[in-house]
């Protein structure tokens, strides 16, 4: 009788147990396509996520010769947009006065959203790396 009480509590456990979780969609920074045609960068959001707060910035290098006579590679920033929002499978053309350079760094941050759950993420690359080989990218979560 006592195999049978134990038998039936393990039973009971894993059906609350597997019963009980709830499968999380799984969030991919990857799944967020940027495609750069001259001066427009085209960005589509594949995530099944909306994303909410996001800032867009563009920078570019420049070389600046300090009084030792040393090179140093800094950045300036070209363009700065805030507070856009991107539904899922929504795509969105954000024009910039000026041609895009490979060697442009693209920094995109903001939350992802499902429900009331906001989490934060940062996507951080050469413009060129994300818009070739997307999988080279940095992103933070």
């Amino acid at each position: 009788m006592k195999k049978y009480a134990v038998f039936i509590g393990i039973i009971i456990f894993l059906g609350m147990t597997v019963g009980c979780s709830e499968k999380q969609e799984q969030f991919d920074g990857k799944n967020i396509n940027f495609e750069v045609e001259s001066n427009t960068i085209e960005i589509t959001n594949e995530t099944g996520f909306s994303l909410e707060n996001i800032s867009l910035k563009i920078s570019d290098p420049f070389d600046t010769v300090k009084s030792n006579n040393n090179n140093n590679t800094e950045r300036e920033t070209i363009i700065f947009i805030e507070e856009l929002k991107f539904e899922s499978n929504e795509t969105k053309e954000i024009s910039i006065p000026f041609t895009l350079k490979g060697s442009m760094e693209l920094d995109f941050k903001g939350n992802r959203v499902k429900g009331n759950n906001k989490v934060p993420f940062h996507i951080v690359g050469s413009l060129m790396a994300l818009v070739s080989n997307p999988n080279q990218i940095e992103i933070k979560y």
